[in-house]
């Protein structure tokens, strides 16, 4: 590709970062907020509800899409580790200093554990399943490039089948919640960029979204009805249509990613600040969905329960879910704009440099092989 087509390819996968990141606010709007839980068949906007859930439950899937679609050579860089290291530890102290300081949660040994070891203590299911996947990046690509097209069209298939199609037992991966099924992804888009898939125009994709949204809807009303007439059966374990591997999910996601990834932006305006609002995505998730204050913004602040059953309740949910997103992305901006002031960028790169160095004597040295 020409550096002009790169650039083009990149903005239409950062819109998708952007649109991706609202769709899992809200999906945090509709769960979080208690929605979900407390709807029942009889409640008039209850398949309205499962209706935006189901729209929005391909923002995780297109996000990592993106990622492996635009998957290069390079070698893991330690200072992008450090840097989200250091990121989600300060919104994890911020956010809970807050939450102390108004009496929404007690300072306690745990609590200083969650904030210093944000990752390994699984504050963020998103970010530690993310940190993983970029550590093992670079070998992912390693693969990727020693494999035939049409062996890593074999891959693909397998995995598939595997973890979407038909999981057993132990390929379930809690849902799609997991760095395994980041993977799948990485894998699959990484075939369709090798083997040039999905070019055709965008209403194609568009329509065969909303035609795969329609029938997971379908579904999620044969679903229910089935566990309404069997005493309240629980069918979730094998057909859950809000996990991002479910068969219907995955497919949406696929032409949702379609169709951004043929869209043209040719306004250079438009193209700027969607590369702005996409720099700032991760950390709008890790402010809004931050455990010190998610139950505080959703119960508390947006009250999204106490909507639901109201004529308006999608002009608040749609209203609530910008807002909670714009607003997330100005306190990035000021965390990054901070971050800058104290150059806490060039700390993270000498670091990075510093731990690439130890980790390149170490695997250079006969160390492993003396054991």
């Amino acid at each position: 590709m020409t550096n002009m087509e790169n650039k083009k390819r990149l903005v239409n996968l950062d819109l998708l970062k952007v649109v991706a990141m609202v769709m899992i606010v809200c999906l945090h709007y509709l769960g979080k907020g208690g929605i979900l839980a407390k709807a029942t068949v009889n409640d008039p906007n209850y398949y309205v509800a499962w209706l935006f859930e189901i729209l929005s439950v391909a923002g995780v899937n297109c996000y990592v899409l993106s990622c492996g679609y635009l998957a290069d050579k390079s070698k893991l860089r330690f200072s992008n580790i450090i840097s989200l290291w250091m990121q989600v530890f300060f919104v994890n102290l911020v956010c809970a200093v807050c939450a102390i300081a108004t009496d929404n949660t007690d300072f306690s040994v745990r609590t200083l554990a969650k904030c210093l070891l944000p990752v390994t203590s699984n504050s963020y299911w998103l970010i530690t399943a993310y940190f993983i996947f970029c550590v093992l990046y670079p070998f992912f690509i390693w693969v990727a490039e020693k494999l035939s097209t049409e062996n890593l069209k074999k891959l693909v298939i397998t995995l598939t089948c595997l973890f979407a199609v038909i999981p057993w037992q132990w390929t379930k991966i809690d849902g799609g919640y997991h760095f395994v099924w980041f993977s799948v992804l990485f894998f699959f888009a990484t075939y369709i960029k090798r083997a040039d898939l999905l070019n055709r125009r965008i209403r194609v994709y568009l329509g065969r979204y909303a035609l795969i949204v329609i029938v997971t809807v379908a579904l999620k009303l044969v679903v229910d009805t089935l566990a309404k007439r069997s005493a309240g059966m629980d069918f979730s374990n094998y057909v859950n249509v809000t996990n991002p591997d479910f068969l219907l999910a995955f497919a949406a996601s696929l032409m949702l990613f379609a169709a951004f990834k043929n869209l043209k932006i040719k306004r250079t305006k438009i193209a700027e600040m969607t590369t702005f609002l996409s720099g700032l995505t991760i950390g709008v998730y890790l402010i809004h969905s931050n455990q010190f204050i998610r139950k505080t913004l959703w119960t508390k602040v947006v009250t999204a329960a106490q909507y639901f059953n109201k004529p308006y309740f999608v002009f608040h949910m749609i209203v609530c879910v910008l807002a909670v997103f714009f607003i997330c992305a100005f306190l990035e901006y000021f965390r990054q704009l901070l971050f800058k002031l104290f150059n806490i960028p060039s700390l993270c790169d000498k670091l990075g440099e510093k731990l690439q160095n130890l980790t390149d004597k170490l695997f250079s040295s006969k160390f492993i092989e003396k054991l």
